[in-house]
């Protein structure tokens, strides 16, 4: 096997798993349907963002639970920068969610669903991650295919 193979392997799969969140994303946005979830955990990561621009920024995780119409509850979880002020889940607090009726397990936050400059410039770089990972062995088979032509 050639040297080149494996990160051009682990690459083109990073391209394809970003073209899939970009669409799943766009996907939520366009066919999935609407719930309210509880906020069930909030947990701050880690230490101040010095890289946010703006003191007192944290990076949050947060989790929720919704509802379907057949009575089962599916789990979520989104990732959140916010400020310094402590975040508490009492139960009672709610976001918008949208999910896939199919596989409800495909759920976001609305917001991350919503038509943004975000999902294509994702599809857009995990397209360009397997474009330019494979264009050298394209030529290399274009250019074997003339020779044997000719």
């Amino acid at each position: 096997m050639r040297r080149h193979t494996i990160p051009r392997i682990l690459l083109s799969i990073l391209g394809g798993a970003m073209i899939a969140l970009g669409v799943g994303r766009l996907a939520l946005g366009v066919v999935g349907e609407h719930g309210t979830a509880v906020i069930t955990s909030v947990r701050r990561q880690g230490g101040e963002l010095t890289t946010a621009g703006k003191p007192g920024r944290y990076f949050y995780h947060i989790g929720y639970s919704f509802n379907l119409p057949d009575g089962r509850i599916v789990d979520g979880w989104t990732a959140r920068v916010g400020d310094s002020t402590y975040i508490k889940a009492d139960g009672k607090s709610t976001i918008p969610v949208r999910y896939l009726k199919v596989l409800p397990q495909v759920n976001a936050p609305e917001s991350s669903t919503r038509l943004s400059i975000g999902q294509p410039v994702l599809i857009g770089a995990g397209i360009f991650l397997i474009v330019v990972m494979n264009r050298d062995m394209n030529r290399k088979k274009i250019n074997k295919n003339k020779r044997q032509r000719e």
